[in-house]
């Protein structure tokens, strides 16, 4: 016996030399070796284990691990391979079992409070994974993911004090990463302080200038700033955020060349509502000799049909119409070095086609159009829509009448709300939208593609705008230098619209009231 254990010790540590040397082939065989010996010694299979799993082998290091535990059920580690493996092979459920189980036996186990707090992030449960990130911290407080991580699920919960002293501790630990001052920046743009935003940003571009996600958000932070010259610029760096690759054409893209007789398609890109507030700019490009074609989304082909400048429409995806040279859409300012003073803000610029028809809407009152949610699919949906109970105090304003411009889920919501009058059975295509908003005295929406609808059509409009705003909205602003007839209602604090839509109900009772008199 003590001979079989001295030649385990020996092999154990031949493997051990062989995986140093980066020789994993040898220490696997090494490994199964020892089990020709001793087929329950519970190191070899776990080594074994881990050796398949870097290999993508995944049954095979399951059952290693399994057999393992089985051996020694008290191994947290054993607990942590088997979680880990059942998480790469997509069976999430199980690992989650997997990794409590390891903290069954093991409360401070480090891996596992890391992963599963990962996972619980992931699925949007922040305030189970900000228990494990700060469990986590306490075991290991030099652990820069854990420290970033848990900044990040206090930042979603909106404890914004608390997600700024870890995200500081963060950049203390690693002061090369640019992560911790990326999120800084968003925290201070949330706050108004887009001065400390940009020093963030500005710091974090000198660490990683080859970084897309530094150089989106330093973006971002410069055009809300009215920094047009830098920030166009540092816009196109869009094209380079993983899965976001600027899609091929077959045609050659525009690069500033003359214009005169040929043949531009402006490619769509983002959402409907950015390709409604840059349809303007084909007026700028037919007037330097560009026939313009424009690319866009479903149910946008009439509507941007109207627009001063476009000689065709064609629908994302259709082909490029001819086109001799392209751009996407939203690099035109950049293409033509737009400057803050130039933005071309001659509204309208778009109207419902002639050809549109759409119930009369009823006589009497002061007709107002109400929009409280966008995409739910939108990276920042939950901070810009709201629901439709938080707008009750609108309801209330005598000589109003609510008109629901609203689409998708968020019709639902209008059950309980049987004095709103719903159009979406109207609305076929934005066409049917537009011809709804003319005959509206006023639109109130969210931060979606109807505020630049009825912006575009020069309707007064008024936006609610949440924390940490889209740069086009600029910072701190009630105007908008794209739209003359909108006006900014915005967030005093995170989340919190109750302020915004008070001061919406007194102004709006006022401008009923005028309208009255007048």
């Amino acid at each position: 016996m003590d001979s079989e254990r001295s030649i385990i010790d020996g092999l154990l540590e031949d493997a051990e030399a062989a995986l140093a040397a980066g020789s994993s082939t040898k220490a696997r065989v090494i490994y199964a070796g020892i089990l020709a010996i001793d087929p329950d010694h519970v190191l070899a299979l776990r080594q074994l284990a881990a050796l398949a799993l870097s290999a993508d082998r995944h049954d095979e290091a399951l059952g290693l691990f399994t057999r393992a535990l089985n051996l020694k059920p008290d191994d947290p580690d054993l607990y942590h391979g088997i979680a880990t493996t059942l998480r790469l092979m997509g069976r999430v459920d199980e690992a989650i079992l997997a990794f409590t189980g390891a903290l069954r036996v093991d409360p401070r186990h480090h891996p596992a409070l890391y992963d599963l707090a990962l996972i619980y992030q992931q699925r949007g449960r922040f305030a189970d994974a900000d228990q494990l990130y700060d469990r986590a911290a306490v075991s290991r407080w030099d652990h820069f993911e854990s420290i970033l991580n848990r900044g990040v699920v206090l930042f979603r919960q909106d404890r914004l004090p608390e997600a700024e002293r870890w995200f500081h501790h963060a950049a203390l630990l690693k002061s090369e990463d640019p992560r911790p001052l990326i999120n800084l920046a968003m925290i201070y743009r949330v706050w108004g302080r887009l001065d400390g935003a940009l020093r963030c940003l500005e710091r974090a571009a000198e660490l990683a200038p080859d970084n897309p996600d530094v150089r989106w958000n330093l973006a971002n932070a410069l055009l809300a700033s009215g920094d047009f010259a830098r920030g166009w610029s540092a816009y196109e760096w869009r094209f380079k955020r993983p899965g976001r690759a600027e899609r091929a054409m077959n045609v050659p893209k525009w690069v500033g060349e003359p214009l005169g007789g040929k043949t531009l398609l402006l490619a769509a890109e983002q959402g409907v509502g950015d390709m409604i507030q840059f349809a303007r700019f084909a007026e700028v490009l037919a007037d330097r000799g560009a026939r313009v074609v424009i690319e866009c989304h479903p149910g946008l082909e009439r509507l941007l049909a109207t627009v001063p400048g476009v000689a065709h429409t064609v629908r994302l995806g259709a082909g490029t119409f001819g086109a001799d040279v392209y751009l996407p859409i939203m690099s035109v300012p950049q293409a033509i070095g737009l400057t803050f003073d130039a933005i071309p803000a001659r509204v309208p610029y778009l109207r419902p086609p002639s050809s549109t028809s759409v119930p009369p809407l009823p006589d009497g009152g002061f007709k107002v159009g109400l929009v409280w949610r966008g995409n739910p699919l939108h990276e920042n949906d939950a901070h810009r829509s709201i629901a439709l109970t938080g707008l009750a105090p609108l309801l209330g304003v005598p000589g109003a009448r609510f008109f629901s411009l609203q689409m998708g889920e968020g019709t639902a919501e209008l059950a309980a709300f049987p004095a709103i009058t719903d159009l979406s059975s109207a609305i076929g295509d934005f066409a049917h939208t537009a011809a709804l908003v003319a005959q509206l005295d006023l639109v109130i929406s969210v931060d979606t593609a109807v505020a630049h609808l009825a912006g575009a059509m020069a309707k007064p409009v008024w936006i609610l705008i949440g924390r940490g705003n889209d740069w086009r909205w600029f910072a701190g602003r009630e105007d908008s230098p794209w739209y003359p007839t909108a006006r900014l209602f915005r967030q005093t604090a995170p989340r919190d619209w109750a302020p915004a839509v008070a001061a919406m109900a007194g102004d709006l009772a006022t401008l009923v009231q005028r309208a009255r008199v007048d």
